[in-house]
């Protein structure tokens, strides 16, 4: 998965996106990884995920973002496993 590629078409899409990776949750081999997403095709919502890999990560917080965002997002699939 091209991550920059992604990015930038999120934000060219109206999302805004922050990844991040906590470094207390790794050293407890948690959810270390968390990925946010807001902007106006969200509405008021926002969707976040938070997993122990960054892999799956991204792919809960894509599937959100298509079953609740408005607007046309199947080219999200050429970014999902």
């Amino acid at each position: 998965m091209d991550l920059e590629q992604l990015w930038i078409q999120l934000a060219e899409a109206g999302i805004t996106a922050m990844l991040k990776i906590d470094h207390e949750r790794l050293a407890e081999h948690g959810r270390s990884w968390t990925v946010l997403l807001s902007g106006p095709p969200l509405g008021d919502a926002l969707v976040r995920a938070e997993e122990s890999s960054l892999d799956r990560c991204l792919q809960v917080s894509l599937t959100r973002l298509r079953a609740e965002a408005h607007g046309e997002w199947s080219w999200l699939t050429e970014f999902e496993r």
